[in-house]
Formats: structure tokens, C-alpha cells, sequence
């Protein structure tokens, strides 16, 4: 078995392991444990919210990413909603073609050019993520409640600093378009956007939804 290396900064040859008893000697390491059990918890959420409302897992981000971007006073493009998803061109136009026959996308002119097109969510669309995520919304706001203004403003930045991480150790995934992004290549999600609607078997759950003992 090929073990990769990567080279440290004074040119030696670092081994994956080494790498990790290096990681974990460092005094973030019990946060980093933590943040990944609560992405895990939160994909194991997300599946069962997607089978419960009958929608694919690329067809929920994308809805979810419109609905942040109109928040946010931002126009979404097709263009944007692929790079961010980490679809090809042909796999997000027929993702964009899908949401919009299911009634959850519209599509209208972009202010900022006339020749491009904006994707809005209408009722139905926000209808859904309100579906797939105000039990989320409500459960971590009661959390939220048991601290001061200046521990969650402390959380804030350091959400905005881990965010911001995530998304440039992800850039080069990003950049390779979907056959390595979402998963696409091993499980079919995003390379299945021509398909039709409705329920698809989750992500690394059973049947019934639930997280599999380790």
C-alpha cells in the first residue's frame, strides 16, 4: 500500500502518522475531536430531515445556499451555486432545471447583468428549509440562551475563523469540480441531478435514518 509524505517546512519528509501524534499533541486537539462528532451529528441530522421531506442532499444545499444568499441581499447564479456545490456546468444546470420544475427555485435576471440569470427561492423553496432546519434553529438557540452576550460573541469569531478554514482547506476540492466534491464519485448524489425527485437512500445511515454504532 502506497503511504503518502509531505514535506515540512525545513524540507524533511513527513508521514500522515506523524503528522496526527503531532496534531494531537497541541492544546486544540480535544476541540477538533469535538467539532468532528458535530459535523457527524449534523450529517446524521440532515439525513434524516432529507428523508423526511423526500428531497436529495445536493437538492438541500442547494435550496439552502438561494435562501442564505437572498438573507444575505446577494444574488445566486447558477455559476455561484456550482462552484459552491462543487458541480460540473451540465450537473448544475440540471440541478437548477429540477428545483425549478419541483417548484422550489425561480429563475429571474441578475441586477448586476441583465444577460445573466439570478435564482430566487420562492414559497415552497423556503417552505423547505424551514422544514429540513427550524427544529435545528430552535434546539441550538435554547443552547445559545445558557450563555452571556460575551461568550457568544467569543463563539462567533471563533465560528467565523473555523468556517473560514473549512472553506479554504476545502478550496482545492472546490477547484476540481464534482468528481471529487459532495462525494459524487463514490456515492452518486450530486452525479445523479438529471434524475428525478424523491426519496434516495442517505448517506451513511440504515434504513430507518438512524447513526450506526461504532
Amino acid at each position: 500500500m502506497h503511504t503518502s509524505v509531505r514535506q515540512s517546512p525545513d524540507g524533511a519528509v513527513e508521514r500522515p502518522d506523524r503528522r496526527q501524534r503531532s496534531i494531537a499533541r497541541r492544546p486544540g486537539y480535544p476541540l477538533l475531536l469535538l467539532l468532528q462528532r458535530m459535523t457527524s451529528e449534523l450529517e446524521y441530522y440532515g439525513a434524516r430531515m432529507r428523508r423526511r421531506a423526500g428531497v436529495r442532499r445536493t437538492d438541500m444545499h442547494a435550496v439552502s445556499a438561494v435562501v442564505e444568499a437572498e438573507r444575505r441581499d446577494e444574488e445566486m447564479t447558477p455559476g455561484r451555486l456550482g462552484t459552491m456545490l462543487g458541480l460540473s456546468s451540465s450537473s448544475v444546470t440540471a440541478l437548477v432545471d429540477r428545483l425549478c420544475e419541483a417548484g422550489h427555485l425561480d429563475r429571474g435576471t441578475a441586477r448586476s447583468d441583465a444577460r445573466r440569470v439570478a435564482l430566487h427561492a420562492n414559497d415552497t423553496g423556503r417552505r423547505v428549509a424551514a422544514e429540513l432546519f427550524d427544529p435545528l434553529d430552535h434546539a441550538l438557540m435554547e443552547v445559545f440562551d445558557r450563555y452571556t452576550p460575551a461568550e457568544l460573541e467569543l463563539f462567533g469569531r471563533m465560528i467565523g475563523d473555523i468556517t473560514a478554514a473549512t472553506a479554504d482547506a476545502g478550496g482545492p476540492v472546490r477547484a476540481n469540480g464534482s468528481a471529487t466534491a459532495n462525494g459524487s464519485a463514490r456515492n452518486g448524489n450530486a452525479g445523479n441531478a438529471s434524475t428525478g425527485t424523491g426519496a434516495v437512500p442517505v448517506d451513511g445511515l440504515p434504513a430507518d435514518g438512524r447513526a450506526r454504532d461504532a
